[in-house]
């Protein structure tokens, strides 16, 4: 590709090689093709397996009746698959079971009604955990860093700079759980997602890959924390106590999560053992009343406002986003034609409009100003990514 091809988005987005098999192109981490156009990933793929539901029901039994009034604990943020967790748990396996949302400011509108709408159906008590203050700095944090990243953009550091998540949602679900004698955890955050939903591309820039279930070894863990470490220092702008004091949290949950988990209380991933099948998920979940978004025919983010952001600025910058990725994973598993895969991924890879531009907004962010820096660092990230392959 030559420095034109890159500077137009339209003729780099219709120019890139795309595996013969899946959806990834030639700009994904890592990707090989062989002389029949097919991707090592696609070659190398071996098919998820879970544990069955027999395990699950042997799980499962060991905590009923074991806490004060509830079995477990369903952490759930109005998206596709927390909710068919909570459905399934609920409504098949009978569990005395609270539904629990950590609220950190960034669900949006769809999620909050679909965390209503369906925890009444199913007829199950929920609690919000809010910290006003901290959602305040949390935007107030996330304007700044946004600003910063647009000053020197990067590839690698667009999760840690939009991800406005908070990073200790898990330990609070898990202090909600040991306050109220609650001794399971189903769900939240990482515990609990599909294996298709591990995105592999937003470290593989850097080298670094998790394996199926979104898991980092400790060198992994460890070479993400120095280079995110030291992206985060040059920047003479991130040196507040407010952005510092987050970033020292994030850290410190992502290594020592585990260990800071009370003893009492247990976590089960409900796709470790469940196959995520999506022809059975959306009826399931459609029947108590869970709805999509008007704006896109997407089911999934749609809970979450920052990812119609950070799809975009990877669509944009690399030619393809997580959906790509999503769907190049449910091809090999045969759930999807290929087909079927690339019209689907087309539209919903495009970021919703309302909250694309209502985050922009807040961010104080123009979309030519977005616009503008995206396609100045693509010339200069996608040299090179190519270089690397040549």
């Amino acid at each position: 590709m030559n420095a034109n091809l890159l500077s137009d988005i339209k003729d780099f987005l219709f120019s890139l090689r795309r595996c013969s098999k899946c959806l990834l192109p030639e700009t994904f981490p890592g990707i090989e093709f062989d002389e029949e156009g097919v991707c090592n990933y696609c070659r190398n793929y071996r098919p998820i397996k879970v544990l069955g539901e027999e395990e699950l029901k042997r799980a499962l039994d060991k905590y009923r009746g074991k806490g004060d009034k509830y079995d477990c604990l369903v952490a759930i943020s109005g998206g596709r698959d927390s909710t068919y967790v909570l459905q399934q748990i609920v409504a098949k396996y009978n569990m005395r079971t609270l539904a629990l949302t950590v609220d950190s400011g960034f669900t949006t509108g769809e999620g909050h009604r679909n965390i209503k709408v369906t925890t009444e159906t199913l007829g199950v008590n929920h609690v919000y955990i809010r910290n006003e203050n901290h959602i305040e700095t949390s935007w107030r944090n996330l304007k700044t860093m946004f600003r910063a990243w647009l000053k020197k953009p990067s590839i690698n550091t667009i999760v840690p700079t939009l991800n406005a998540a908070d990073k200790t949602m898990n330990l609070q679900i898990y202090k909600y759980a040991h306050e109220h004698k609650i001794p399971l955890v189903i769900g939240g955050n990482n515990i609990g997602n599909c294996s298709f939903e591990q995105e592999h591309f937003k470290t593989g820039y850097m080298g670094v890959f998790p394996d199926e279930r979104g898991n980092y070894t400790v060198a992994g863990k460890i070479k993400l924390i120095t280079f995110f470490t030291w992206e985060f220092l040059k920047n003479t702008t991130h040196y507040r106590w407010s952005l510092i004091k987050s970033y020292a949290s994030g850290t410190l949950v992502y290594f020592f999560e585990s260990l800071l988990k009370p003893s009492d209380v247990d976590t089960l991933g409900f796709y470790d053992y469940v196959y995520w099948n999506e022809k059975e998920i959306i009826p399931a979940i459609t029947s108590i009343g869970w709805r999509g978004a008007e704006d896109t025919t997407a089911t999934w983010r749609i809970d979450d406002m920052m990812y119609p952001l950070i799809d975009y600025i990877y669509l944009r910058l690399v030619g393809f986003n997580e959906f790509d990725e999503f769907y190049s994973k449910l091809i090999r598993e045969g759930q999807i034609s290929r087909e079927e895969a690339l019209k689907r991924s087309l539209s919903e890879r495009l970021p919703r409009p309302t909250v694309f531009q209502y985050l922009l907004e807040k961010l104080g962010v123009s979309k030519d100003e977005l616009d503008e820096t995206l396609d100045n660092y693509r010339v200069k990230l996608l040299c090179k990514i190519i270089k690397k392959k040549l």
